[in-house]
């Protein structure tokens, strides 16, 4: 491969972060939220990766970083060496809490070796390789399109992304452990095998909760939260993450779930009433974890991956 020009100045990348699942909508539906990851390049002699803020907590090698992993598929899908460069990536949120960092990673790493090299791929392109590297489409669509979605396949390897509206006064609080869950260790406390009257009642919840997150009406969304196939087994994991969702739903919260596969906790309520669940929730998340828990408020981020430079 021949080395590709380098670029005159350098780069940045905003990513939203997302949450994903959301109770019925296992692997299909993500909602991007205001809670981005940045990140930078600059022409350097050797390629280097540094992170920063929380997701300097990460215990990836470097070469495992989904940014560089998404930056090694560009040059493979175009053909072309990616120039020499010192990589920042730096987050709002820790890794391993199901905010979608993995999902936002490879994002960035595509369209950053994808500009690098000139741009010959189309951003549908490289968010169906996103997915592929992923191995579901839910954070990477948000990651990449911003908003809502929910996603389904067509046929191999090929994806529709539903657009799905949300209540403009709708407001998440994410609580945040002090620990993580490995996406693996999330997935290997799922049922290998789900009975006919589960996945019936599975799929009646679904268009309840999508109608619930457009009209805010707090016993739909409710309703579709309650989730047959992930959040139990998965709640079983993690400490003190069932008193958080009981305590935001006596407190006046729309519902509460699992963030993607977790750790973190997804309070759903709305303009007007989020400052008041916020303030009260920090300080159940203190009494429950002391100071190595946290809450972060978010919006759905209607804007997806942003490339400058």
């Amino acid at each position: 491969m021949a080395p590709a020009p380098q670029p005159l100045k350098p780069l940045r990348i905003q990513v939203p972060g997302s949450t994903s699942n959301v109770g019925t909508g296992f692997d299909a539906f993500s909602v991007a939220l205001d809670l981005p990851i940045k990140i930078s390049w600059s022409p350097a002699a050797k390629t280097s990766l540094t992170r920063k803020g929380p997701l300097a907590e990460s215990t990836l090698s470097i070469g495992q970083d989904p940014v560089l992993r998404g930056l090694r598929r560009a040059s493979i899908l175009t053909g072309k060496r990616m120039p020499m460069g010192s990589i920042t990536v730096e987050g709002s949120f820790p890794p391993g809490r199901g905010l979608g960092a993995s999902g936002a990673g490879l994002a960035a790493g595509l369209l950053l070796g994808n500009r690098l090299v000139g741009s010959p791929l189309t951003t549908d392109a490289l968010l169906t390789e996103a997915i592929g590297l992923e191995g579901h489409p839910e954070n990477a669509t948000a990651s990449f399109l911003g908003g809502a979605h929910w996603s389904a396949e067509k046929s191999k390897g090929q994806w529709l992304h539903h657009g799905v509206t949300l209540h403009k006064n709708l407001r998440f609080l994410v609580v945040i452990p002090p620990y993580p869950l490995s996406t693996k260790r999330a997935r290997e406390v799922l049922p290998s095998s789900v009975s006919f009257a589960r996945a019936a009642a599975q799929a009646r919840r679904s268009p309840l909760l999508l109608d619930g997150l457009r009209t805010l009406n707090a016993d739909l969304i409710q309703l579709g939260l309650n989730d047959e196939l992930h959040v139990a087994p998965r709640l079983r994991l993690l400490t003190g993450a069932q008193s958080v969702l009981d305590f935001s739903l006596r407190h006046g919260a729309l519902g509460a779930t699992l963030s993607g596969a977790g750790s973190a906790l997804l309070v759903l309520t709305q303009t007007g009433r989020i400052q008041d669940l916020e303030m009260k929730l920090a300080r159940h998340v203190k009494r429950l974890w002391g100071e190595n828990g946290s809450v972060l408020s978010a919006r759905v981020a209607l804007k997806g991956a942003l490339i400058s430079g």
